[in-house]
């Protein structure tokens, strides 16, 4: 817990290992000793003892132990079923789910490492926007104590792609700027490294385009156009390298670069 949420005279459940499972023991804090320690009287077990403990080994206060145990449990479940539901960390699929929640505008909304979370009223709106308003919550998704939806990875998962299927402009303007951008960046002799993420997204930026339904055709057409792109903006930096900044300028005009 942190500092400030702290107070003498009240109970708190305390872990003297910090993970998940391990015994909450039943203190009193007595009286703040200096920074993160605490003078605390030990309830169950140890009736009576006196002993100090550290901010960071306090979990909660005692009477919201019940609804943090719950919240832990569900945790627990929601990590196993993203585990048996194939869910890697970094992979493609993970990184196109995150660019779609990123790029729908609800405040409050995060993916992260497999988990959709948000307040419930926000992944209704998310829901109704992608046509799943009817759709049944997965069981291993939860709301936890504090009235966060924690969404699991295969729900996320299905979310994600009607999303793209419902609202495809919102998600293709969004990548395919930022691949422009990147694009143009790592054309720079400063952006040289951007040459690495570009290649790291281009697999999730594919799936998210088979989502949204974008023609084969078009796309093949839009790869050519990026392709010759890049090829002018290596010309405008070979030029500008020269110290021909009118003949680069003239090539970046042309390209409504300026």
């Amino acid at each position: 817990m942190l500092k400030a949420e702290i107070q003498p005279g009240e109970a708190y459940a305390i872990r003297e290992i910090r993970s998940p499972g391990a015994p909450l023991q039943h203190i009193r804090i007595l009286q703040h000793v200096r920074g993160s320690k605490w003078k605390a009287e030990w309830i169950d077990p140890n009736p009576g003892l006196v002993d100090y403990v550290e901010s960071k080994n306090l979990i909660v206060p005692w009477k919201e132990r019940k609804a943090f145990l719950r919240d832990e449990e569900t945790e627990k479940r929601l990590e196993a079923d993203n585990a048996s539901q194939g869910y890697k960390a970094d992979s493609p699929l993970d990184q196109a789910i995150t660019c779609v929640f990123e790029s729908v505008g609800e405040k409050g909304l995060s993916y992260f490492r497999g988990v959709l979370s948000a307040p419930q009223d926000a992944v209704d709106r998310v829901k109704k926007r992608a046509g799943l308003e009817q759709a049944k919550p997965n069981p291993a998704t939860y709301v936890d104590r504090f009235g966060t939806a924690n969404i699991c990875f295969a729900e996320a998962l299905t979310i994600a792609r009607a999303f793209c299927a419902a609202e495809p402009a919102t998600v293709l303007v969004d990548i395919e700027a930022t691949e422009r951008k990147w694009s143009l960046e790592a054309s720079r002799l400063e952006g040289e490294y951007l040459v690495r993420l570009l290649n790291e997204y281009r697999a999730a930026w594919a799936l998210i385009r088979q989502w949204t339904g974008h023609d084969p055709a078009v796309a093949a057409r839009e790869g050519h156009i990026q392709r010759l792109e890049r090829l002018v903006l290596d010309a405008i930096y070979a030029l500008q390298k020269a110290g021909l900044d009118s003949e680069a300028h003239r090539l970046r005009r042309g390209l409504g670069k300026d």
